[in-house]
């Protein structure tokens, strides 16, 4: 039976979730806040906004690990693309739906054996209630940054990488970047162009390649952040005019009903939630996609939608002990911060949803997963020249291969 379904944000996880719940017959409205489809990929010159992209932001992965079931990106592209061409592909995606921009969900509650979601547009002029007999939570999770230092009394300019745009707006500053994760490694290297001096603190900022001279790298954690700058662990002083924070993100959903949702670790666990996904109280009704991070994130976001539609039309299959789903991950997680981080699960993650809601895996996974494990050893073989590869698909051999190569991509176990 059709069911009425809600989903919050046009973003990646919004869209996928809406066309593969059209397809299954259910009545969609979508509900996006800004003006345009895309979410975290839309780019602004604005800080404080919902992005995250900075002017020169290439992808991190391969295009290759970026597609929907089917869905190739245009011809000719690179492999590593520009923001822009993201964008362009969800545009393309999302032309047959039906979105209703500018308008905001305030508040969800449960009501009556439904869910009650209230909206109201950007300009607090109108204000809707509907009821609906499910949920899909999209609103993404780089919105709202996760910085511990944010009241140390540093008396220079601190930003988070939520804020970071473009490198110019640090030409000859000394600059300490905080965090060697994807995004502090990618703007070390382009503060570097400008920078009188970059250093990078974080546990894995040591490469095996030579950064630009103008670049300190220190495998250490920073102690204290103070007036001047920052002490590290060690106990070394480091001066700086300005600290760029790397430290990732917090969740964050407004909108709910307080009792609906717990945040815990400070706010870094989505709780109570079965798989990532399912709540645990309603886990055929409420669900929230692409929690999720460090990953190949459009297909997993399909096959997480997929799975809690197969919950929807009774068709999947729900263990009796998903109550114990999170005691069950805190045991396997490296720390809270890791709840929902799956790097190396994530391809049995996939594999299992897939059993459980009766559809076959995403085509090409196999490959898709030693791509994924290359680039991952490449970045940190090779942070400044890795993006510069390209690859393609080898009918003959059903791997992924890099142009202008006679081995396929196989270096992972």
């Amino acid at each position: 039976m059709p069911s009425k379904i809600c989903i919050i944000g046009a973003g990646a996880a919004g869209l996928v979730t809406a066309k593969h719940a059209i397809k299954d017959g259910h009545q969609v409205e979508i509900f996006e806040q800004t003006d345009k489809i895309g979410g975290t990929w839309v780019y602004s010159e604005e800080t404080g906004c919902h992005s995250s992209m900075y002017k020169t932001m290439k992808t991190n992965l391969p295009k290759q690990c970026l597609e929907f079931e089917n869905v190739p990106y245009t011809d000719g592209l690179p492999s590593f693309l520009p923001h822009e061409n993201v964008l362009e592909y969800l545009e393309n995606y999302s032309k047959e739906l039906s979105i209703f921009f500018n308008t905001k969900v305030t508040n969800v509650t449960r009501e009556e054996e439904q869910w009650k979601v209230t909206t109201s547009t950007n300009s607090a002029e109108f204000e809707s209630i509907n009821y609906y007999d499910v949920v899909f939570v999209c609103n993404g999770h780089f919105f709202e940054p996760f910085n511990p230092f944010e009241n140390s009394g540093f008396v220079g300019e601190m930003l988070h990488s939520h804020d970071y745009r473009r490198a110019e707006h640090f030409e000859g500053k000394k600059v300490v970047i905080v965090g060697a994760g994807p995004s502090g490694i990618d703007i070390t290297l382009q503060v570097a162009m400008t920078a009188r001096h970059v250093t990078l603190i974080g546990t894995h900022a040591v490469f095996p390649v030579v950064l630009p001279g103008t670049v300190r790298q220190i495998p250490t954690h920073v102690k204290n952040v103070y007036s001047e700058g920052v002490i590290t662990d060690e106990g070394e002083n480091i001066t700086a005019d300005v600290i760029i924070v790397c430290t990732g993100y917090k969740y964050k959903f407004p909108f709910m009903d307080p009792s609906l949702i717990q945040l815990k670790h400070n706010s870094q666990i989505v709780s109570p939630l079965y798989q990532h996904i399912c709540h645990v109280d309603y886990p055929m009704t409420l669900f929230f996609i692409g929690l999720l991070h460090l990953a190949v994130t459009f297909p997993l976001f399909e096959v997480q939608a997929k799975y809690a539609l197969s919950l929807v039309s009774r068709k999947g299959k729900l263990p009796s002990d998903i109550q114990n789903f999170e005691e069950n991950r805190m045991k396997t997680a490296k720390s809270p911060r890791d709840f929902h981080v799956l790097v190396e699960e994530q391809w049995d993650y996939m594999k299992e949803l897939a059993e459980m809601g009766g559809f076959e895996k995403l085509d090409r996974m196999e490959a898709i997963r030693k791509l994924f494990v290359y680039v991952v050893e490449e970045q940190k073989r090779n942070p400044i020249g890795y993006k510069m590869q390209n690859f393609e698909w080898n009918d003959e051999d059903m791997e992924f291969r890099k142009i202008d190569s006679n081995c396929a991509v196989t270096l992972d176990k």
